[in-house]
């Protein structure tokens, strides 16, 4: 009986093949054998009623959402740029009047772009001696005559607008801020000789010239509860894998700009474009189609033989020089680009090894982001924060930058290992048990693209497409069958010798001409970081590769090239980039700013600059991992220059740039989401058949993060509070 069902499990097996698994023979051709599957043979297990109720509870949920999206979209008003100028003189102050049919709601919106420190919401809170503009609305009773006033009555809120220093006011580049003013005691049926004006004045000794527009506007608090809503959505859909991750930002990302529609005006076409961030879509999809093209001459699979090589088949060794040789190249290449290159071998050579993929792949991308973080070009926080005008223009260049942050890095680094060790003691003691729905997912994937690419014209094509399913069914089918399965532990040196035979390079002049390409673009890199030689971004660098290899391997089947393009992944990181920017432009981002600044002006003196580095160091770090830290690095760079500019804090301004970044760039280990890098290698490592799940994800990394942050705290104590190796503050 168990030789009958072992034959039949083999037979099971090669129906699944599509190719004869025999070597071919010289005297005949290779023969290609598809079976058509009856209809009968494709069933799907019925749901239990537990899993029916909860499909239709996920199904009325999403299509509540929906219904929401779709009638906000329609209704709300476009974003139009019809804003008008004014000039607030010094000791003379402005009074503008408002059409009534402005307001909404009782309440009155105000954009208003300027020499403004915070992109924020306008503070509550009086500024003291800073440079401000104030605003508020008044309401003005005219005489009979309908010319002279007989009376102002403040009749909203008053708010303030944070200025730059008097030096940078006629230079700075405009800064958008916004305010929101309830009416009280002012009615719009009101009689015709009562105006409503926005009254607007300055305390500095120059000219202030600004743009500005009525909008709709809610209450901060209530921008607050739509975006926490938007992003528990998100949260709660990804981390519980209620939809796919991708599908599920495409619909967040279009509900926070429908929220943004309800609370203001819908931004434009180009606006949202504009935030799906071109450069790095452009960078993944250009280093994608040259990891793809590459990949075809063999190169990683050479890698992963001399890399079994060099460990002699032990697991930890290999492991640690991997990662330390991914964070020291990360601080030079910037770590998207280093997992791109480095996933597929490190896929090919975990399943020689017998190392969990998954989980070596986790301790990579951690190790990436934190050697990423000990240069101004290694992770994208760092170029935002050293291409800022008001910090590049203060001494943060490539040399002193790193001087600071490096020491910091190193020591992360030990306390990462060192936790790592404790915690994954058995990861070279235990083999991995494979799961054979990771062994076999690869295969499945392929099979439902070619299916998916199939366009059923005629009856042949529909019959082909058919047979593609149906194979992909039956071998889940046979997966579920198989469960798990412990490999024996193989022998190095037989081993060794199977994988030379097998595996090295297929096409060497695919590979010089691949070199060649990517030697091209890895100087284009290196050069980006040399001033007055970075004409062109890191996205076109890429472009500019990719598309000089297409030329040099003569590609005509752009349709196979494509195929090789992590789609998904792109689609996801341009809806969490408008995801991001739409909350930020809500407002949720800006409360970390308030919180940040009321908390360090309510300490001490003594104790302020130890408060503001630690709460900018944690503010991000935490921010980054649940936010993604590109949006949380801008949000808080704005932050960090009003800090160091405020008169009243006495606050130096490199401090809190080194702790923003390190912060921003530790925080992208917290979660799935959290660094660029995690998403780029969680979209390859499926690719071949490898599942990223938040949960897990965040198990690993997120204590990993906390260590670090902690590290990075006592390293900020110590050389800023204890020995205060920083320049002095700027006023």
């Amino acid at each position: 009986m168990a030789n009958k069902g072992e034959e039949e499990e083999k037979s099971d097996i090669d129906d699944i093949n599509l190719d004869d698994e025999e070597e071919p023979q010289p005297e005949r051709k290779k023969k290609i054998r598809i079976i058509v599957p009856e209809e009968d043979e494709v069933s799907t297990a019925p749901r239990s009623r537990l899993e029916t109720v909860f499909y239709y509870i996920k199904i009325t949920f999403l299509c509540s959402i929906w219904l929401v999206i779709a009638v906000l979209l329609p209704t709300m008003p476009i974003e139009k740029m019809d804003g008008h100028l004014t000039t607030i003189f010094p000791n003379q102050s402005n009074a503008i009047v408002i059409d009534l049919k402005r307001v909404t709601r009782e309440t009155l919106g105000l954009r208003a772009y300027g020499p403004f420190l915070v992109s924020v919401h306008a503070s509550k809170n009086h500024p003291g001696i800073n440079n401000h503009m104030t605003a508020f609305l008044e309401k003005a009773i005219y005489a009979a005559d309908g010319e002279s006033v007989t009376n102002i009555i403040v009749v909203s809120n008053i708010q303030y607008f944070l200025l730059a220093t008097s030096e940078h006011l006629t230079n700075v580049a405009p800064v958008k801020v916004y305010g929101h003013f309830g009416l009280t005691n002012f009615s719009t049926e009101e009689a015709n000789n009562v105006h409503l004006r926005l009254h607007l004045e300055t305390n500095v000794d120059t000219e202030v010239t600004i743009k500005y527009f009525y909008e709709r506007s809610l209450d901060a608090h209530t921008c607050i509860i739509l975006g926490a809503l938007v992003l528990a959505f998100l949260y709660i859909s990804i981390v519980w894998e209620l939809v796919n991750r991708t599908f599920v930002a495409v619909i967040a990302a279009t509900l926070a700009i429908a929220v943004l529609g309800f609370m203001r005006s819908w931004p434009d076409i180009g606006k949202i474009i504009k935030w799906m961030d071109t450069e790095t879509l452009l960078l993944l999809f250009g280093m994608m189609i040259l990891v793809g093209v590459l990949a075809e001459s063999g190169i990683f699979d050479y890698f992963a033989v001399q890399a079994y090589r060099i460990s002699r088949g032990h697991i930890w060794p290999m492991v640690n020089i991997l990662c330390f040789f991914t964070a020291t190249l990360s601080a030079f290449v910037d770590s998207v680009t280093m997992m791109l290159l480095i996933t597929p071998i490190i896929v090919k050579l975990c399943e020689v090894m017998q190392a969990d993929p998954v989980l070596v792949l986790m301790f990579l991308v951690i190790y990436a982001n934190i050697g990423a973080a000990s240069t101004p070009v290694g992770d994208p926080p760092n170029i935002i924060i050293t291409t800022n005008s008001f910090i590049s223009s203060h001494n943060v260049n490539f040399s002193n930058f790193m001087l600071h942050t490096l020491p910091c890095v190193l020591l992360t680094l030990l306390q990462t290992y060192i936790q790592i060790r404790l915690t994954y003691r058995k990861l070279g003691v235990v083999p991995y048990i494979a799961d054979a729905q990771s062994e076999m997912r690869m295969g499945v994937h392929a099979w439902e693209r070619a299916a998916a690419a199939i366009q059923p014209y005629s009856k042949d094509t529909r019959q082909l497409r058919n047979v593609l399913m149906h194979k992909a069914e039956r071998v889940k089918r046979h997966i579920k069958k198989l469960g798990k399965r412990r490999t024996t532990t193989p022998n190095y040196k037989e081993t060794l010798t199977q994988l030379s035979t097998f595996y090295g390079i297929r096409n060497k002049i695919l590979l010089v001409k691949s070199v060649i390409a990517f030697a091209f673009v890895m100087t284009l890199f290196f050069l980006h970081s040399v001033h007055g030689l970075h004409q062109l971004s890191l996205g076109e660098c890429a472009l500019m590769g990719a598309i000089m290899l297409l030329i040099l391997a003569d590609v005509r089947d752009m349709e196979a090239v494509l195929g090789r393009v992590e789609w998904s992944t792109l689609i996801f990181f341009g809806s969490l980039f408008v995801l991001m920017e739409a909350l930020t432009e809500i407002g949720i981002i800006a409360v970390l700013g308030h919180i940040v600044e009321n908390l360090v002006r309510s300490v001490d003196e003594e104790q302020r600059l130890l408060v503001a580095l630690q709460l900018m160091l944690w503010v991000s770090a935490i921010a980054s991992a649940f936010l993604d830290n590109i949006p949380v690095t801008t949000m808080m760079i704005r932050i960090v220059i009003s800090l160091s500019q405020n008169k009243e804090l006495h606050l130096p301004l490199h401090p809190l740039v080194w702790a923003l970044a390190l912060g921003a760039c530790f925080g992208g280990n917290g979660t799935l989401i959290g660094g660029s890098a995690n998403v780029v290698t969680a979209g390859v490592a499926e690719q071949h058949g490898y599942t990223f799940t938040f949960k897990r994800f965040f198990m690993v990394g997120f204590p990993i993060m906390i260590g670090n942050v902690i590290i990075t705290s006592i390293y900020l104590y110590v050389c800023h509070i204890v020995y205060e190796w920083h320049d002095p503050p700027m006023n």
